[in-house]
């Protein structure tokens, strides 16, 4: 019984599964190990420098002949991050963070953190100049411009957003997929803009997928909760013509994720992710650690996204150097309940495809009541 999808024709991929390009954890082994198992890998172009993408490059073309994507964050404060923050809002950001930075070793910081790169578009060019096969664009519109240049050389566009509204303008835009993340989604919510609250558009993938699928003609990706054959085969239901996993690809042994953290998606519950902006100065969701609780009950605001990421970066490497993960990010979604071991990314893509296959035979061969 197969579950190939025309979407699986689009990419020149053997399954209808994708890796969420994760900062930080989606390195070129992830990403080829994906791809290499038949399902679309994504490396992250954000969270390195322009050098690191060109190794980046260099390493998937040798470690795979398959198709294989770049992700990279559009957000218009990261693209053209603000020259400067207010001194007062340091002051208290560095007020939240000096507690968490002793309790791991580090001196205590003053004043504002080190400006952001301004290297987002030197990227997105090194990119097109590789003419990879796939462009992942969060937290942002590609546009029509940049959809164009895409298309002329080959390279698919596909774009994440959290509302239908979204959806309809990146298909404006040219994309040639749309991933729709709903709530349950781990990392940042990919809304073009950051809301006024962290509770806007928090819209759960089982009541998004289905009206965004409605509402655009091009193919749809379900993101959010998902973990499983069973995850998928409910995506396919409504609408979806694959789906794209985060949490559970960082629980492999391919992630660049520490081991600390990987053990703290296995042994962590559903219930116990928290959507914060301490983490980046963007809304994200994450496991409730030491990090989150305090840094929430300072009430301290944040940094524009670039400054707080900058202002947060000693305490996450240093407890990332530690093994420690109270004091790091520990990106999630709520999918982590349903992740018990950290298997290899080919295990992974077995399993999630034969369960499918189960669950809709299953389905077929069940029967009618009454």
């Amino acid at each position: 019984m197969s579950l190939r999808t025309p979407l699986c024709d689009l990419f020149g991929i053997e399954f209808p599964l994708l890796q969420s390009g994760m900062g930080g954890i989606a390195g070129s082994a992830l990403a080829a190990a994906v791809s290499n198992a038949g399902a679309l890998g994504i490396f992250a172009a954000h969270g390195t420098n322009p050098d690191g993408v060109r190794e980046l490059l260099a390493q998937m073309r040798v470690a795979t002949d398959r198709p294989f994507g770049a992700n990279l964050l559009l957000a218009h404060d990261l693209v053209r991050p603000a020259d400067s923050v207010l001194d007062q809002t340091s002051d208290l950001v560095n007020e939240a963070l000096n507690p968490l930075r002793r309790e791991v070793g580090l001196e205590p910081a003053h004043g504002a953190p080190a400006s952001p790169a301004r290297d987002v578009e030197e990227k997105l060019e090194l990119l097109l100049e590789a003419r990879i096969p796939i462009l992942s664009i969060g937290l942002g519109n590609p546009g029509h411009e940049l959809v164009e240049r895409c298309r002329r050389q080959g390279t698919r566009v596909i774009a994440m957003v959290t509302t239908v509204e979204d959806a309809k303008a990146v298909e404006s835009a040219g994309v040639d997929a749309i991933v729709a993340q709903g709530a349950e989604a781990g990392g940042h919510r990919s809304h073009f803009a950051k809301p006024a609250q962290s509770g806007a558009g928090l819209v759960g993938t089982i009541a998004l997928v289905p009206e965004i699928v409605d509402s655009v003609r091009v193919p749809v990706i379900a993101a959010g909760g998902i973990v499983d054959g069973r995850g998928l085969v409910a995506a396919l239901a409504l609408g979806a013509q694959a789906v794209m996993l985060g949490t559970r690809f960082v629980a492999t042994t391919e992630s660049l994720g520490v081991q600390a953290y990987k053990q703290a998606l296995v042994e962590g519950a559903s219930h116990e992710t928290v959507v914060t902006d301490a983490a980046s100065g963007r809304y994200a969701r994450v496991l409730r650690n030491r990090f989150t609780d305090h840094y929430a009950a300072t009430g301290a605001p944040t940094l524009p996204f670039g400054w707080q990421g900058s202002a947060v970066a000693p305490l996450f490497d240093q407890a990332r150097a530690l093994e420690d993960p109270d004091h790091m990010a520990l990106w999630a979604g709520q999918s982590t309940g349903a992740i018990h071991d950290i298997p290899s990314v080919a295990e992974v893509v077995r399993r999630i495809m034969e369960e499918a296959e189960r669950v809709v035979g299953s389905l077929v061969s069940r029967p009618a009541s009454g």
